[in-house]
Formats: C-alpha cells, sequence, structure tokens
C-alpha cells in the first residue's frame, strides 16, 4: 500500500521535483554535447577523424552503461540510490571536463599558442591554450558512467509515485517528462555555442563556460531531486528481468524446451522466445542510429567549412543542431494529425514496419541530400583554388579561414533540408521502433526490449568507429552510409515477410 503524500494540482508533491531534475539534466547533456566535437577537434587540436571517434566512443558508452544502471537498481540499490550515486559520479565527470578545460592551469596544459583576432576593425591578440587530452577523457568517460546509469531509472521512478488507478495522470507525467527533455535540449543548444564562442581568461574561446554552465544545472539536478526525499514512494529492488531473459535464452541455446520450462516456468521460457523474435527487428537499427548520430560529428565537420552569416549574427556550426529537436516539437503532431492520416487516405497502410522501413529510407536520402551539398562546397573551393592559385582543402576551411574565403562558401542554412529529412526519419523510425518495442515485447519484459533499443545505438555509435577511415572523400562517405542504411532496409524488409505472422499472434 502506498503511503500518502501532498498533491499539487492532483499529482503527487515530488512529481514537479523530477521533471525540474529532468529538465535541469538534459540541459547538462546536450549543452555539453553540442559543443563537444568542435571542442576535440579545435581546441584539443585532433585531426577529424581522431575526433569523430572519440566523440562517438562517448555516444557508444553512454547508451550502453543503462544495462549497467538497470541492474544496480533492480538487483542491489534500488532506483532513487541508483539516481543519486549516478548523478554524483556524473556531476564529477562535468567537473573535471570543465576544469581540466582551463589549459591556462599548467597541470593541464599541453601547450600554447598566440592568436591574433580582428574584432570590431582591431586586432586583439589572445594566448589560446591547448588542454592535454587525458583530463576530457576521464571526464567524458565519468559523465557515460553518471547519464547512463540514470537513464533506465528516472522515468520510471517518476511513475512509481502513482496509484495503480492513476493511468491517466501516469501518461500526462510521461508527456510532461519528455516536454522537459525537449526543451532542456533546445535552450541548452542555443546557449552553449554562444558561450564557447566567447573569449574568456584570456583565450579566443570559452569553453570553461561552456562546460561549467551545464555542470551549473547538473547541480540544481541534484538539488531538486534531493529536496522531494521525504515525500518519494520508493520500490525494492525486485530483481532484473535481463538477467532471466539471458539465464533462459542461454538455457535455450544450451538444452531443449522441456527442460527449459521445466526448470523456468513455461511463460518464461514463452516470453523469452517472444523477446527474442521481437528483438531480431532492431538488427538493422543500428545503420540508423549511425546515419543519425553523425548529427554532432560528421555534419558539424562539414558546417565548420561553410559560413553562417545572417546580418550582424553568425550561426554557429554547432548551433544548427537546435533544428532537429524543434523540428520535432513541430513535426510529432503534425505527423500524428497530418501526415498519417493522409497515407491511409490514399491507401497507403501506416503499420509500424512501414513506418520504420521509410524511415530508413529517408535517413539515407539525408546522406545523399548531405553528398549533394558537399559537392557544392568542393566546387567553389575548386573555383577560389583556381582563380586566386591557392591550395585550400576542405578540411581547412574552419572559422579561421580568410574573409574572401569564407564570402565564398556555401551558406550553413543549406544544410536545413537534410536537417528536415532525417528529422522527418526519426519520428517514423525511432519514435515507432519504441512504440513498436512496448506493443510486442511480452508484458514482463517490456524494459528489457526497450534496454535492447538502447543498445542498438551503441552499436551504431561502434559502426560508425568502425567505418571512419573507410574514405577520406566525404561526398564517398556520405553515399557510403545511405547505401549501408538501404542494406538496413532490405534487412528489415525480409525479417518483416519472416515475423509478420508470429509477431500478430503474440502480441501484447
Amino acid at each position: 500500500k502506498k503511503q500518502r503524500v501532498p498533491r499539487v494540482f492532483g499529482y503527487p508533491i515530488s512529481i514537479p521535483f523530477i521533471i525540474a531534475n529532468e529538465f535541469c539534466e538534459r540541459f547538462s547533456y546536450y549543452g555539453m554535447m553540442t559543443v563537444l566535437f568542435i571542442y576535440l577537434n579545435t581546441k584539443l587540436g585532433l585531426d577529424d577523424d581522431e575526433a569523430s571517434i572519440w566523440y562517438h566512443e562517448f555516444q557508444l558508452l553512454c547508451y550502453f552503461t543503462p544495462l549497467i544502471g538497470g541492474l544496480v537498481a533492480d538487483l542491489y540499490l534500488g532506483k532513487f540510490m541508483t539516481i543519486l550515486i549516478f548523478s554524483l559520479i556524473y556531476l564529477l565527470g562535468n567537473g573535471v571536463v570543465a576544469f581540466t578545460s582551463i589549459g591556462m592551469w599548467p597541470v593541464f596544459q599541453e601547450h600554447f599558442s598566440i592568436v591574433n583576432v580582428t574584432e570590431s576593425g582591431e586586432i586583439v591578440t589572445y594566448k589560446d591554450y591547448t588542454p592535454k587530452l587525458i583530463g576530457p577523457l576521464i571526464g567524458l568517460h565519468l559523465i557515460a558512467l553518471g547519464t547512463g546509469g540514470i537513464k533506465p531509472c528516472v522515468s520510471s521512478f517518476g511513475g512509481d509515485q502513482f496509484k495503480k488507478t492513476e493511468s491517466d495522470k501516469v501518461q500526462k507525467y510521461f508527456s510532461m517528462f519528455y516536454a522537459a527533455i525537449n526543451a532542456g535540449s533546445l535552450i541548452s543548444t542555443a546557449i552553449t555555442p554562444e558561450l564557447r564562442s566567447t573569449s574568456c581568461l584570456g583565450e579566443s574561446s570559452c569553453f570553461p563556460a561552456a562546460f561549467g554552465v551545464p555542470g551549473g544545472f547538473l547541480v540544481v539536478a541534484i538539488a531538486a531531486f534531493l529536496l522531494a526525499k521525504r515525500w518519494y514512494i520508493t520500490v525494492p529492488p525486485l530483481g532484473n528481468p535481463i538477467v532471466d531473459a539471458t539465464k533462459v535464452t542461454y538455457a535455450l541455446i544450451t538444452s531443449n524446451t522441456a527442460a527449459c520450462e521445466k526448470r523456468y516456468g513455461v511463460e518464461k521460457v514463452a516470453d523469452t522466445k517472444q523477446l527474442l523474435r521481437v528483438s531480431t527487428i532492431f538488427l538493422p537499427f543500428p545503420f540508423f542510429w549511425a546515419i543519425f548520430q553523425q548529427q554532432g560529428s560528421t555534419w558539424i565537420l562539414q558546417l565548420q567549412a561553410m559560413q553562417g552569416m545572417v546580418g550582424n549574427f553568425e550561426v554557429k556550426p554547432d548551433q544548427m543542431q537546435i533544428f532537429n529537436p524543434l523540428l520535432i516539437l513541430v513535426l510529432i503532431p503534425t505527423f500524428e494529425m497530418v501526415v498519417y492520416p493522409l497515407m491511409k487516405k490514399i491507401g497507403i497502410p501506416t503499420t509500424p514496419m512501414v513506418r520504420i522501413v521509410s524511415g530508413m529510407v529517408l535517413t539515407a536520402l539525408s546522406f545523399v541530400i548531405a553528398a549533394i551539398v558537399q559537392t557544392q562546397i568542393e566546387a567553389r573551393l575548386d573555383t577560389y583554388n583556381t582563380i586566386h592559385s591557392t591550395n585550400y582543402t576542405f578540411n581547412e576551411l574552419h572559422l579561421e579561414a580568410n574573409e574572401f574565403l569564407r564570402e565564398n562558401q556555401v551558406h550553413r542554412l543549406a544544410l536545413i533540408p537534410q536537417i528536415f529529412v532525417l528529422t522527418c526519419g526519426e519520428i517514423m523510425c525511432s519514435i515507432t521502433g519504441l512504440e513498436f518495442a512496448y506493443a510486442y515485447a511480452p508484458v514482463s519484459m517490456k524494459s528489457v526490449c526497450q534496454s535492447l533499443l538502447l543498445l542498438s545505438n551503441s552499436v551504431g555509435n561502434f559502426l560508425v568507429i568502425i567505418f571512419k577511415k573507410a574514405t577520406s572523400n566525404y561526398v564517398e562517405m556520405f553515399i557510403m552510409w545511405a547505401g549501408l542504411q538501404m542494406v538496413g532496409v532490405v534487412l528489415i524488409v525480409v525479417i518483416c515477410l519472416v515475423m509478420q505472422g508470429p509477431l500478430e499472434e503474440f502480441k501484447a
């Protein structure tokens, strides 16, 4: 029986604190992620490939460690202590990244260079330090462990605060929770590029502020979480279905079904078999995530070679990432109220499989568009080199390029079409994948299914690392990834044709 707790507008008083915690944590995560690649590439001086590898290795861990957080919460500590402990690890990582970005401190300093920047017609001299790589790497790995550890716990911990008869309020809570995630992402994506592009501490950039402000928001997140401690309803560890599913799967591989049913029960064996059927649908998802996550790496490299002046305001390369969450908020209701009803009206099915396949095709198309934009960038560069007898390469077209060259670059807003198409693909593929995992997974293993979907994101980042050095030609690289995504489309079509009957039979 759940204890009586005070209510605010009909909701448990702890809910506003949990939502505030999520908003601040997401602000911290996305604020840091927005500027991370440029920090690795320009501030730490890593080449394009090395910066991409470390960026995606970090993303890989962020989507693998939720398995650890889920196991710790369900088997040992419960959700409250798991969230608290991993949040403190997260905060420690944020602090390490922020403090080690202060390169003027000798303990963190690799070397420095004198930079002359023209500002308002005057030449200003800065002493830019390059921090040692080891500090940021330690901090990023702590962040990956922390954010991954709390990822599977916070939303469900909020759900634990409601009575079983309050399903309508639970649904509204998850809507508010999702809105908090997007609000934190939107605001931080706009702010942290501005912070890192200002000058501070005698340097021409200010990454300590760009990492420090998100760290401050994480302090607020932890404080908000702790303030409501006395009102929380806590559920003790009840065991982890991932462990159960692993044991049964191993038993099915090493023995026969009858022996497994005798040992684990008919229902658990049947649920595990259904889980294995459903999880086959996720096999092509790493191709989708491999393309999607390159918004923060490969597309940033593309944006760095473009000019972004809109009047007197410059749209920063990393600031362009704001369009994805902004479009998500606009397009989700558009798809639900316009696109899907229109598809039904003209006879196109809107089943989960049709939407997932369509989303993957759109994802591949976004990289085809990226390849077209890339050809325009390189064509203008070739023309400039011919006229002025220079030898600039694509990788040299960063913000420090001379003014005339910058004026001849393609504008950063030219990336909006590929961002729009990719976001449409995300809605049709990623969101539908979440719905599919919930609808078809056995009741006792829905959380396992969600974990496998998160794991596919981790594998996608691993694929980026594997294929990073496949080609140095960016047009070829974009086309290669579009082709790999289409291989995923073929694979999921084959899986769907094989699995359609069994899935309908076992639908929860």
